[in-house]
């Protein structure tokens, strides 16, 4: 009984550290998305990691394959719907808000001036 234990948390170990070190560092510090007409929206991976218990890249950038760094949504999404992928404000706002109103977190940001700071 004692090996299958040992075992098991041998192997759940293993994984836990193949994902803490498969995934790329977030960038430490804020980064800063500029909107074309309303203020930049200061964005924090960090509060995102602690608050919302995001741990996957995947979760926010839909297309990284767990190889290198994710893609930043401005090289998918362009100012002007393409055809392709939807244009920029309109993805944004889907993800972002859309995650912020579903978290049922009252301190997630859902109305423009929040995170738009002019």
């Amino acid at each position: 009984m004692k090996k299958v234990v040992m075992l098991v948390a041998m192997v759940a170990f293993l994984a836990v550290a193949t994902v803490a070190f498969c995934n790329p560092a977030a960038p430490a510090g804020d980064i800063s998305m500029k909107g074309p007409k309303k203020g930049a929206v200061n964005f924090s991976h960090k509060v995102h990691i602690e608050k919302a218990k995001i741990s996957e890249c995947k979760t926010c950038h839909h297309t990284f394959k767990g190889e290198g760094d994710p893609q930043k949504c401005s090289e998918c999404h362009k100012l002007k719907k393409d055809g392709k992928a939807l244009d920029i404000k309109t993805a944004t706002h889907k993800q972002c808000k859309g995650c912020h109103k579903k978290s049922g977190n009252k301190e997630a940001p859902t109305k423009c001036k929040a995170c738009h700071k002019k």
